[in-house]
């Protein structure tokens, strides 16, 4: 084992996790920059086919190395297949929206997550959301109107498919985070590939546009990106709490922001930091509560059985 290794294994599994996810994000952000390119001329539903098919050939040397048992054998394949089957309409979504919003407006929107999870808990999970978490979910809607700001601004597609996209990607990060307590992060990957592809491939069938030689070389950049991005961030949630790293999060403002700026000259405007931090706000003070509520839970004490 290499001295690197060791230390690397040396850290506490907190700092461990939240630097995948921190790599996560950059990866991500790569994964914008390399997508929103070909975005400008190509379908959007063919777009996600091919990010999610290349990536699917990019996990190929993992499977190779693993054996196909290892890399698909679960005890939880409804799960997967739920996941993947959601995460795709998201994603169609998002691909929808990546020509037609700038990534810094992307990403803080985004940050909007943790507020439909709360949302989704009340309405559909019966869990008893107390006041201050329903005023950190109105702070958080507040910093989203900021962002958009209705009548002064245009409230365009883009922005209506990210705001419908950010729910269903929080479904999917929870359910991710429930696979990683069984599944491996390979695992949880290549079946996000699989569900995805096969579900996909109908849609982009139909609106089909045969992409250039270089979109095919942006398309295996992206592959790459998306696909190393997505098992950091699995690595990530098996090794610390999600409510620890929801303000890593944060640092794809920063990521998003630089490179719209450097490579596409995207130029947001101050509202959309302002709404940002309004959002991360309200996200880290439900994080927080979640975080205590889940200690009070482990602490109380068990009843003894009649």
């Amino acid at each position: 084992m290499s001295p690197f290794v060791v230390r690397w294994l040396a850290l506490p599994p907190n700092l461990r996790g939240i630097l995948w996810v921190a790599l996560s994000g950059i990866l991500f952000a790569l994964l914008n920059v390399f997508t929103l390119i070909p975005a400008q001329h190509l379908n959007p539903y063919v777009m996600a086919f091919l990010r999610y098919f290349f990536g699917a050939l990019i996990l190929l040397p993992v499977v190779f190395r693993l054996g196909l048992y290892r890399s698909l054998h679960t005890n939880r394949l409804g799960l997967h297949v739920s996941r993947g089957a959601i995460h795709t309409v998201g994603m169609m979504l998002w691909f929808v929206a990546l020509p037609l919003t700038s990534l810094a407006e992307i990403t803080a929107l985004g940050f909007t997550g943790p507020i439909f999870v709360t949302i989704g808990a009340a309405l559909f999970l019966a869990e008893d959301v107390r006041l201050r978490r329903w005023i950190a979910v109105f702070v958080g809607f507040a910093g989203a109107m900021i962002i958009i700001r209705p009548g002064f601004g245009d409230i365009h597609l883009g922005v209506i498919c990210i705001l419908i996209s950010t729910p269903i990607f929080s479904a999917s990060n929870l359910m991710s985070k429930a696979l990683a307590r069984t599944d491996s992060a390979n695992t949880i990957v290549i079946w996000q590939n699989i569900v995805i592809v096969i579900c996909a491939a109908p849609v982009a069938v139909w609106f089909w546009q045969t992409p250039s030689g270089v979109d095919l070389l942006w398309f295996i950049a992206a592959g790459l990106a998306g696909t190393l991005g997505h098992l950091c961030q699995q690595r990530g949630y098996q090794l610390a709490d999600i409510t620890l790293l929801q303000p890593i999060g944060f640092l794809s403002l920063i990521y998003n922001t630089l490179l719209g700026y450097f490579l596409f000259f995207q130029q947001p405007d101050i509202w959309t930091f302002v709404g940002a931090a309004v959002i991360f706000s309200s996200a880290l003070y439900i994080s927080h509560r979640e975080a205590v509520r889940r200690a009070k839970v482990k602490s109380a004490p068990t009843q003894p059985a009649p």
